[in-house]
C-alpha cells in the first residue's frame, strides 16, 4: 500500500474530524431517533421503508470499491433507502462536525478519530450503543478503540479500523552487525546500542531513532513495566505516571535517548524519514505504513528494510498504542434505526475483512489474521492484539494540546530526572482529567 493511502490513518493521536457537507433529506417514512437510545429507537425499520441515509466517512483509507460493495448490499435489505457516503477531509474541522451533530441536518453516521471521539460521546452528540454492544462484537472489539468509544462506562462508538506502531529497521545494518531481530525488550536495547556503537562514524547516527517528544513511543515502555498514565475510580482520576512502574519505563527510555539515539530531544518523529534516508538510522518505531513512506521517499533503501513489532519483557508483543477511528450514530439523526443496520453491516466480518485486504487493521481480533500486503501491515496486525489507550476522558484533547507528554520527553532526552519529570507531568495531566 503506498504511502500517500495510508498517511491518513495518521497514528491518530492527530486525527480530527470531519467537516460538514450539505445534502437533501427525503426520510418522510424514516425512523424518528432524536437521540432516543431506547431498543425501539434502533429496532429495524420495515423493509419498505423510504429515506436517505447519510454517512461521513473521512479521507480515503475506506476504498471506492468497499463503499460500493456496502451501499449494494444495503440495497437488498432495504431497496428504497438511498446510502449518501459523503468523504470529509480530517484536518482542522472539529469545529464544523461540532456544528453538524448539532444540527436539524446532522448526518446520520459519522467517523471520528479515536483520541477525539470523547469529547462528542461527553457531550451526548452521539447515541447510546451499550444495549448492542455484545452484538456488534463485544469482547472481540479491539480493546483499545473500544475504549476510545467508550464514555462514562457507556458505549457509543464502533471501531472501524487502525493502526498500530512497530519498529522499521535496517536489515543489511543487523547483518553488518550480526544481530538477529530481537525476542524480548531488553534485546531490543541492546540491539539498539550495538547498532550506535558500529555505525559511530556515521555523523548522528541512531541505534534507535528517539526523538524525545515522540509521546506515543513512550507509552509502550511504561505499558511494558506495569505503569500507567493515570487510572479513574468513583469519576476521579490519580494519576500514575509517577509511580515506580511508570519510572522504570520511562528510565529505559533514558537509557535508549542517551546511549542509543542522536535525535534531538526537542524534535518529534514528524520528519524521522529524512533520517532515516540519511542512512542515520538503524531503528525506528513507527506507524505500519512507515516503511512505504521510506522506501517511496528514497528507492535506495528498498530491499533493505524489515518490520517486526515491538518486543515486551516478557518475549510477547509490549503493549502498543493503538491509533485509529470509530464510527457513531448523530443523536439527533432521523435514522436511528437505519443507521443502526447500516453500522451492523460495516461491521460484519465480510465488510470488515476488506479492510485486512487493503493492509488495515481490521476493527476485531479474530480478523487480525486476514490482514495481508506489507510486512509493516502484518507486524502491525500482531501489535493490535496487545493494545492500549490514552485514559478515556473528554479532556485528553486538552492534555495532548498542552504538550505534557511531550515537554516530559524532551526533559528526560536532557537527561533530566526522570521520576521528577515524571512528577510534574503527572501533576499537570491530572488537573486536566479532574477539571
Amino acid at each position: 500500500m503506498k504511502f500517500k493511502k495510508l498517511a491518513a490513518l495518521g497514528l491518530v493521536s492527530s486525527l480530527l474530524f470531519a467537516a460538514a457537507a450539505c445534502g437533501d433529506d427525503d426520510d418522510s417514512d424514516s425512523t424518528k431517533g432524536d437521540g432516543d437510545s431506547s431498543s425501539d429507537a434502533l429496532a429495524a425499520p420495515a423493509k419498505d421503508t423510504k429515506a436517505t441515509l447519510r454517512v461521513w466517512l473521512n479521507g480515503p483509507d475506506t476504498p471506492q470499491d468497499m463503499r460500493d460493495w456496502a451501499i449494494a448490499e444495503f440495497k437488498k435489505q432495504y431497496p428504497n433507502v438511498t446510502v449518501k457516503i459523503e468523504e470529509q477531509e480530517w484536518d482542522g474541522l472539529v469545529p464544523r462536525l461540532t456544528t453538524a451533530l448539532d444540527s436539524a441536518d446532522t448526518p446520520d453516521i459519522v467517523e471520528m478519530g479515536n483520541t477525539q471521539a470523547q469529547e462528542f460521546e461527553a457531550a451526548g452528540a452521539l447515541t447510546d450503543l451499550s444495549s448492542k454492544l455484545d452484538e456488534l462484537g463485544g469482547d472481540d472489539l479491539l480493546e483499545s478503540l473500544k475504549e476510545a468509544g467508550s464514555y462514562n462506562e457507556q458505549f457509543y462508538g464502533l471501531p472501524l479500523y487502525a493502526g498500530a506502531r512497530v519498529v522499521t529497521y535496517r536489515t543489511d545494518l543487523f547483518e553488518k552487525s550480526k544481530l538477529e531481530v530481537p525476542t524480548t525488550l531488553d534485546e531490543f536495547v541492546e540491539a539498539g546500542k550495538k547498532l550506535q556503537k558500529d555505525n559511530a562514524s556515521t555523523p548522528n547516527f541512531s541505534g534507535i531513532y528517539f526523538p524525545g517528544r515522540n509521546w506515543q513511543a513512550m507509552l509502550s515502555f511504561i505499558w511494558d513495566a506495569g505503569g500507567d498514565i493515570a487510572t479513574q475510580s468513583d469519576g476521579e482520576w490519580t494519576g500514575t505516571l509517577a509511580d515506580k512502574e511508570s519510572v522504570d519505563g520511562l528510565t529505559t527510555v533514558q537509557d535508549i535517548m542517551k546511549n542509543a539515539n542522536k535525535a534531538p530531544a526537542d524534535s518529534d518523529d514528524r520528519n524521522d524519514y529524512i533520517d532515516f534516508c540519511a542512512n542515520e538510522v538503524g531503528m525506528l518505531m513507527g506507524p505500519g505504513w512507515k516503511q512505504g513512506q521510506i522506501e517511496e521517499e528514497c528507492p535506495a533503501l528498498k530491499g533493505k528494510l524489515g518490520v517486526f513489532p515491538l518486543p515486551g519483557s516478557d518475549g510477547d508483543v509490549a503493549p502498543s498504542f493503538l491509533g485509529g477511528s470509530v464510527l457513531g450514530l448523530s443523536a439527533k439523526g432521523k435514522n436511528q434505526g437505519l443507521a443502526y443496520q447500516f453500522l451492523k453491516l460495516i461491521n460484519g466480518d465480510e465488510f470488515q475483512t476488506q479492510y485486512a485486504e487493503n493492509s488495515l487493521i481490521p476493527n476485531k481480533k479474530s480478523l487480525l489474521d486476514k490482514v495481508a500486503g506489507s510486512p509493516g501491515a502484518l507486524a502491525q496486525a500482531e501489535a493490535a492484539e496487545n493494545s492500549r489507550f490514552t485514559p478515556s476522558s473528554e479532556f485528553w484533547a486538552q492534555v495532548e494540546g498542552d504538550n505534557i507528554l511531550q515537554d516530559m520527553g524532551t526533559q528526560i532526552g536532557n537527561g533530566d530526572d526522570v521520576e521528577k519529570a515524571a512528577s510534574t507531568a503527572n501533576d499537570a495531566i491530572v488537573e486536566i482529567l479532574n477539571q
